[in-house]
């Protein structure tokens, strides 16, 4: 309880604990309406976590890294009969590393859904789904349009949730 009472108080909510003898116990918390609980899929890219919003997540695959074509100078996949164009997230973050495969040489490649088009985004490799108190950024991170929010992990970490919609 120490800790859940540590990161609701992190995020200025209220914790408060009832308990009377042969009836229960009960707890309320209060969050800031400033914040929502928001599902995210946790991936990786550059050994670096980041949460992408589930609502925007059709699918998790891994490509063998000899499928992937280019099409006009952009690289594509085709997936269930589709052409879905691949961005590798290390790229749209300014990050200069490339993607790693896998031992069987394969991308992680997470589908995503924008304004009815499916995008893939090149990641390292993908992590459990959660749901996350998701906090609007405040000061000079709230012009980075790349980050929707962030969100405290269980283990003191700092997530970065992703604004898919302007980084593709």
């Amino acid at each position: 309880m120490d800790v859940v009472r540590s990161a609701v108080e992190k995020v200025n909510g209220t914790i408060l604990l009832e308990s009377e003898v042969g009836k229960g116990t009960r707890i309320r918390i209060s969050l800031p309406l400033s914040m929502a609980v928001t599902k995210v899929m946790i991936v990786e890219s550059d050994r670096q976590i980041f949460g992408v919003p589930m609502d925007h997540v059709v699918e998790t695959v891994r490509v063998p890294r000899n499928s992937i074509r280019t099409i006009k100078h952009s690289k594509t996949i085709m997936l269930r009969g589709s052409i879905v164009p691949l961005k590798a997230l290390n790229a749209m973050l300014g990050l200069d590393t490339e993607p790693q495969a896998n031992a069987d040489d394969e991308i992680a490649v997470l589908v995503a859904r924008v304004g009815g088009e499916a995008v893939g985004l090149i990641v390292d490799d993908f992590h459990e789904t959660a749901d996350v108190i998701q906090k609007p950024l405040n000061g000079v991170l709230s012009g980075i349009s790349a980050y929707s929010g962030s969100a405290l992990m269980g283990d003191g970490s700092v997530l970065m949730v992703l604004n898919v919609k302007e980084i593709v």
